[in-house]
């Protein structure tokens, strides 16, 4: 905290001592936090908050002890911004606390720095919820939805949705969040060497009971900064995802982030339909090959016949080019839908990417495929830029000479695989 800031008066409840916790400590000297009680138990600090009117209530207890302070206090002060440190807080516990109005759920025992990171995001959020009151609807920002979806697995589709959301970060630098939404086996994590005992599943709730730091407590973070909200660890626990529960988390997701990334699965279910109705932007995802083809000119004639797009859809042809004999013309020709961007076939390099967890625009930056996504983010994020390349050096459909065949003369790729 700076100079520049306001001081922030604050009601601490906890059984530490200052001479015994860190945390404490340094709180007592950190220049804007002005400590103005500490007490022990709920009817004193009700009290205190009564008497002192604090901005900030700190509480460090056992959680059922932490719900009930928590509560009253709100009563005496419905404005004030609480932050729970508890020890191993689980999401059901993150619910209940965040029922009675804590803004913040922190670990106990909390370091200072987490407290002071709290405390820091705890005063900003509440600032822009505050101007966002203020603000007419028209003139509220809102993220842009992606969905990833291919008409047949093993195409690449979470492959392209993984490096997706990277290049979009890397190319605006905006907030970023990648959304796995192929709930029985989804396969995020494992693009993304990720890990967490949180899944979405962790989410089951109402639109009412989703807060923000709830979901941000859920989401993983990468170390590229994308966010990520993982499938659930059990295939079973896909069954308890509903569309309104999509629903609900996509709105709280849109509200935070610039763009949110959804990779599904191959199926027309609740799920899938839902985030198609909500894309801003669908990418379908298709290879080469006959079966996926075939599949492809499916989904386009459901999607039609049942509106299901409201958005931008855009094919993207991966693998391509690879096979030879397969133009680009003939792949637009028996889809009627023209062909939006391609990724070309470079198999060993993504295999390696894939294995290691680490998505082939970090790994290989400067690999065909890798500047292929990133055009892609780019034209996404509204540059002006050709997605279609038909060689490494970046030549386009437009500029690259036909053969007598009338395909493009490129060398046939043995790598088709990713």
């Amino acid at each position: 905290m700076t100079r520049s800031e306001p001081r922030y008066r604050t009601l601490i409840v906890s059984a530490a001592r200052p001479d015994q916790d860190e945390w404490l400590e340094k709180l007592l000297a950190t220049r804007n936090i002005e400590v103005v009680e500490f007490v022990q138990d709920g009817a004193a600090a009700a009290e205190a908050a009564r008497t002192h009117q604090p901005t900030l209530l700190i509480v460090e207890r056992e959680a059922s002890q932490a719900e009930a302070i928590i509560r009253q206090v709100t009563a005496v002060m419905p404005g004030i911004l609480s932050i729970a440190m508890v020890p191993e807080p689980d999401v059901p516990t993150l619910r209940r606390l965040m029922a009675v109005g804590a803004r913040d759920v922190l670990p106990a025992p909390a370091s200072y720095s987490e407290l002071i990171a709290s405390i820091r995001q705890t005063i900003t959020t509440e600032a822009e919820r505050r101007s966002v009151e203020i603000v007419a609807p028209a003139q509220v920002g809102r993220g842009k939805l992606i969905v990833v979806i291919a008409p047949k697995g093993g195409v690449g589709a979470t492959t392209l949705a993984a490096n997706l959301a990277l290049a979009l970060r890397q190319e605006t630098k905006q907030e970023v969040a990648l959304a796995d939404f192929s709930l029985q086996f989804g396969d995020v994590g494992v693009h993304l060497n990720l890990r967490s005992k949180y899944a979405i599943n962790d989410l089951l709730a109402t639109a009412s009971e989703i807060e923000a730091t709830m979901l941000k407590r859920v989401l993983s973070e990468h170390s590229s900064g994308v966010d990520v909200l993982l499938a659930p660890s059990e295939p079973e626990s896909s069954a308890e995802v509903t569309g309104p529960v999509v629903e609900a988390i996509l709105d709280h997701m849109l509200n935070q982030y610039a763009y949110v990334i959804a990779d599904t699965w191959s199926f027309l279910d609740e799920i899938t339909t839902t985030l198609l109705r909500r894309a801003d932007e669908v990418l379908l995802v298709a290879t080469p090959e006959l079966p996926t083809l075939k599949n492809a000119k499916r989904f386009l004639e459901v999607a039609g016949r049942q509106s299901l797009i409201n958005g931008r859809l855009s094919i993207v042809l991966n693998r391509f080019p690879s096979i030879e004999g397969i133009t680009l013309d003939d792949v637009q020709r028996h889809l009627s839908h023209p062909v939006s961007a391609n990724i070309p076939s470079e198999g060993q390099l993504v295999t390696h990417s894939i294995n290691r967890g680490v998505p082939l625009v970090v790994s290989h930056p400067r690999s065909w495929a890798a500047q292929s996504i990133l055009r892609l983010a780019g034209k996404l994020a509204g540059d002006d830029v050709e997605t279609i390349t038909l060689d490494a050096n970046g030549a386009t459909a437009s500029e690259k000479p036909k053969n007598k065949t009338g395909g493009w003369p490129w060398k046939l790729s043995r790598n088709t695989t990713t």
